[in-house]
């Protein structure tokens, strides 16, 4: 065994593997022409045969049969086939022990086999160094080295010697690596990095823990703080470009490795991988932290109009009953002027019957009190938060580097200004200073004469913010508020992948081409559902006068399926969530994805790691959790979680247990596997994380995190992903649809009215996705068609603004371009979203996408209106989605489901622990509702076909999630289930 392993008793086992599905046998074992004439050369059948597996296997997977190894059935009567012999002949293979090792020198003279030697050992030494620098996995780099031995048909020597060679790769790789990042380093620089290890002046802990320090709660000392920590890192003036030449995976590993060792740790590491762990750890906290600063910011100003809207609803509740005495005395006062201008009375004699003069001049005076200064007002905003404006404005501006496009010069020379009175190089405000970008109202409420410092500043921060978000400004050296097209692909890229072939979207090349496309396809079916509607033929739908009414939909499921379904769930044994996870665990192997971060060794005891995904799913925690525990500590527990419980590993291991869902025969029963749909979940937070929530008026009044999972339509949670309760779930449902890791094939999403966007229509159509999303309130929003289509009177009242083909033309290459780079992965949907939708009235972009989404609104809606499998569809997968957030509601039950982490990583891995233990509960139910449906059928009592579509997997009666959480032995030999409950037979086979 090498020092240094890297591969898994598995892993090795699988490297070197004889072939035994069809798929690789056809592709690595048949024979050609030439192989059967120097074949059929062996007098004997089990000469024949043992000469033709001996050169099956020197080909694929590259090794020496081992003397007395037992051949599978399935490779063997491959070979056999072939050539026409029994495979039993093979017993009889050398039983002369030279004949052996002939037919070895043999295969090597004729088909040019050859052994490892020392010179063609280094050159694959040397070979393996570029492709270790693209990965950290031992097991791909051991999968690549062997298809190098397979193609120069060297012989390979052993799997020892192989991890021998990937274990030097990679040390290697590591070391030039650090090299890249560290050999540009000044002494003071160097200096500056050890620096970090040392302790805190003022905090009582590391320079480096310090930095890392989460955000905290928005106010004007947290944003200080957060710029007092840029500006410790900044001091080391390390040039992003180090990590130019350093592949992400690599980067992503040492980050990584800075993140969860101490400075204890970092200390005993020999000083160059030391100083490279430091480095990409620096600059990717700096980057983290220009983003921080910049949400603070964003934050910080909508702080501002958020306290002047709830104080203007509080003057609005304090004073209504007057507001509403005062309405009434008008209108009693204009009835009654209207009545004497028409009768011909004396006005004021009129005005004396409703009300005294003297109690009038009361009545104006009070209304002049109630009457109250325009909320938005940019002066008196300016005025009331000129405290704040003047910690946090002149500090973040001249903090960053700001980029603009041309549209934004203005803003930002406004922005220069303001850094320049910041720092006193101007004492007052320029006469000259640009104006241009101020809202027009706020233009005409100051006034060139009433622009003093204080309001100028305001307004110059205010549309900062905006544009910020928009992607019309950004900051240099920022992850989240980088310029838009520094987020796509690059131009000249994008333009090779156009002119080299056919774009990975289904997205023709000209816009004319797919506006003549939409342009037939919206003519025929406005006129299919305009020909129905005049019939009045359309189920459960009224059009008339313009107003469009859908009927509620009514139950789909049977009143007798309850009665037929529940005999499957009342055979279903009674199980510890331990066991049921370590059940799973043996059917899957899904602990075998928690890999460490360093070694990519899985950890010795599956059982410690599924009492940490515990810990996190039921919202425990570590502590209590190794008190209910008696197998690991709560040191144990937090080693666990840093080290091996990552999102990518999350992500792997959720992804075995959703294919294992999907291959189910009952799942198929469920839904086809290609459609899916996405809700968001709220929990709420503690005392000590509300900080870092928001709050959603529509779904309480406390801060909150949703978590905004994707479930396939076989049950199968497959994404999980945690957003600001605050936030639109819009922007996140393609992130789910094509990041998963699962082998599945989605056609069709659903979403209710959270994940509703034009943009999101349009992205979806890009990708080559249906969305079919259930849009609440659907008579109140327009159809959009193209000029010169004719809807017909009854669907106009409908019809809102025409497509601009002009500027889906005009920016159809920038589409295209993005489509691509979202699909190719250069970009997050999610980041792209937020970006064009937050303020689209500059950005061409944005708005070319809302026509493309409005075409294809405007198709959906029509298959809507005509269609009722359409709405029942969207409602029975909508619904499995709530019902799997039930589930979960009663996994996470502890501290009341109220979330303590103030941490982005640390709540994400909550819900992916959360997604991953209701994923294996649905697995196991999946598996013992088919045990049970064969065990009613053998007793003569089948559960009718029909019913089981109504079956849900998601029940949890039967599971005890609470109390303690103890590990117990298995209960049945491997490949077999539980006795069911109320069963006599012996246990069953999973195949039964």
């Amino acid at each position: 065994m090498p020092h240094r392993a890297v591969l898994t008793e598995g892993q090795r086992d699988a490297l070197l593997a004889l072939p035994d599905t069809e798929l690789d046998l056809v592709r690595h074992w048949t024979l050609s022409a030439d192989d059967l004439r120097v074949i059929v050369s062996r007098r004997r059948p089990h000469n024949r045969l043992g000469f033709a597996v001996q050169l099956c296997a020197l080909r694929y997977p590259g090794r020496l049969l081992r003397p007395g190894e037992l051949i599978p059935n399935a490779p063997l009567a491959f070979v056999a086939d072939q050539l026409d012999v029994d495979p039993e002949a093979l017993a009889g293979y050398a039983s002369r022990g030279p004949t052996r090792y002939e037919h070895l020198d043999t295969l090597r003279d004729v088909f040019g086999f050859r052994q490892l030697s020392r010179p063609a050992r280094a050159e694959l030494q040397a070979w393996l160094l570029p492709a270790a620098l693209a990965t950290t996995g031992g097991a791909e780099l051991a999968r690549m080295l062997l298809d190098e031995f397979r193609r120069r048909q060297i012989i390979v020597p052993g799997i020892t010697l192989v991890e021998r060679m990937v274990a030097r790769a990679l040390l290697d790789a590591e070391r030039h690596v650090a090299e890249l990042l560290t050999r540009k380093l000044t002494a003071e620089q160097r200096d500056g990095l050890e620096g970090l290890l040392v302790p805190h002046a003022t905090a009582r802990t590391s320079v480096l823990a310090w930095v890392r320090q989460p955000p905290g709660r928005p106010g004007r000392r947290a944003f200080s703080a957060i710029l007092d920590r840029l500006a410790a890192l900044r001091v080391l003036r390390l040039n992003p470009a180090l990590t130019d030449a350093v592949h992400p995976e690599r980067l992503r590993r040492l980050t990584g490795e800075g993140a969860r060792l101490t400075a204890q740790h970092l200390a005993t590491l020999n000083p160059s991988r030391r100083r490279a762990v430091l480095v990409a750890t620096a600059l990717e906290t700096q980057v983290t932290l220009t983003d921080d600063a910049v949400l603070m910011f964003e934050r910080l100003f909508g702080q501002m109009f958020r306290r002047v809207e709830r104080r203007e609803e509080a003057a609005l509740k304090r004073d209504r009953r007057n507001i509403t005495a005062k309405i009434r005395l008008l209108a009693r006062l204009s009835d009654a002027l209207l009545a004497a201008r028409s009768n011909g009375d004396d006005p004021l004699a009129a005005v004396e019957r409703v009300i005294g003069w003297d109690e009038l001049g009361s009545e104006v005076e009070e209304a002049k009190r109630l009457v109250r200064p325009d909320p938005l007002d940019p002066v008196e905003l300016a005025r009331s938060n000129f405290p704040i404006l003047r910690q946090i404005g002149p500090a973040f501006v001249q903090a960053f580097t700001f980029g603009a496009v041309p549209a934004c010069l203005a803003l930002a020379r406004g922005v220069e200004i303001v850094r320049l009175l910041g720092t006193g190089r101007l004492r007052k405000l320029p006469a000259d200073a640009p104006v241009g970008f101020i809202r027009q109202t706020w233009r005409r409420r100051i006034g060139r004469d009433g622009m003093d410092r204080r309001t100028y500043e305001f307004c110059v921060l205010a549309e900062l913010r905006d544009r910020l978000r928009a992607g019309d400004m950004w900051v240099e050296g920022s992850r989240r508020y980088r310029a838009v097209a520094q987020q796509l692909i690059p131009a000249p890229v994008f333009a090779a992948m156009r002119e080299a072939g056919p774009l990975p979207v289904p997205l023709p090349g000209s816009a004319a081409e797919w506006l003549a496309g939409k342009r037939e396809v919206l003519a025929r079916r406005l006129g299919e559902v305009a020909t129905k509607v005049g019939a009045d033929a359309l189920e459960d739908v009224s059009l008339r006068a313009g107003r469009l009414r859908i009927s509620p939909l009514k139950a789909s499921t049977p009143d007798e399926a309850e009665g037929a379904l529940a005999p499957l769930y009342a055979h279903l044994p009674p199980i510890r969530v331990t066991d049921l996870l370590a059940d799973v665990d043996r059917w899957t192997g899904f602990t075998g994805c928690f890999t460490h971060l360093t070694t990519r060794r899985t950890h010795d005891d599956p059982r410690a790691v599924l009492t940490a995904v515990l810990a996190d799913a039921t919202n425990l925690g570590h502590a209590r959790m190794a008190e209910a525990c008696d197998l690991v500590s709560q040191r144990q527990l937090g080693w666990l979680s840093s080290w091996h419980l990552r999102e990518e590993t999350y992500g792997t291991a959720l992804a075995r247990l959703v294919n294992a869902q999907h291959r189910m025969p009952l799942a198929a029963l469920f839904g086809s596997g290609a459609s899916s749909s996405s809700d968001g979940q709220h929990f709420p937070l503690n005392r000590r994380a509300q900080a870092t929530g928001a709050v959603n008026p529509h779904k309480g009044s406390e801060p909150a995190a949703s978590f905004y999972t994707h479930v396939s339509d076989r049950y199968a949670p497959f994404h999980s992903k945690v957003i600001s309760a605050g936030a639109g779930e819009a922007a996140h449902v393609l992130d789910g649809l094509l990041h998963h890791g699962a082998d599945l094939s989605i056609e069709r999403h659903h979403t209710d009215g959270g994940g509703v966007s034009d943009h999101v229509f349009a992205m979806c159509h890009g990708m080559g996705f249906l969305f079919a999303p259930r849009i609440p309130n659907l008579s109140a929003r327009r159809l959009h068609l193209f000029k010169g289509l004719d809807p017909g009177p009854d669907i106009a009242p409908l019809v809102g603004e025409a497509i601009d083909e002009e500027l889906i033309t005009a920016h159809w290459t920038d589409v295209l371009r993005l489509m691509t780079s979202v699909r190719t992965g250069a970009t997050s949907a999610s980041a792209m979203l937020e970006r064009l939708g937050s303020y689209p009235r500059a950005n061409g972009l944005a708005l070319a996408l809302r026509e493309i989404g409005r075409v294809e609104r405007t198709l959906f809606t029509l298959d809507w209106i005509e269609h009722p499998d359409e709405r029942r569809r969207a409602t029975r997968e909508l619904n499995k989605g709530e019902a799997e957030n039930a589930l979960k509601r009663a996994i996470f039950f502890h501290r009341a489901g109220r979330l303590r982490d103030h941490g982005l990583q640390a709540q994400s891995h909550r819900a992916s622990a959360l997604n991953l233990v209701a994923g294996a509960i649905v697995l196991w139910n999946t598996t013992y509702l088919e045990a049970a449906m064969r065990h009613l059928k053998r007793q003569g009592r089948p559960v009718p076909i029909d019913m089981l579509a109504h079956l849900s997997p998601l029940g949890w009666q039967h599971i005890n999630l609470t109390g303690d959480y103890l590990w117990t032995e298995p209960a049945t030999k491997p490949g077999q289930l539980r006795p069911l409950r109320s069963m006599l037979s012996p246990p069953l086979s999973r195949a039964a």
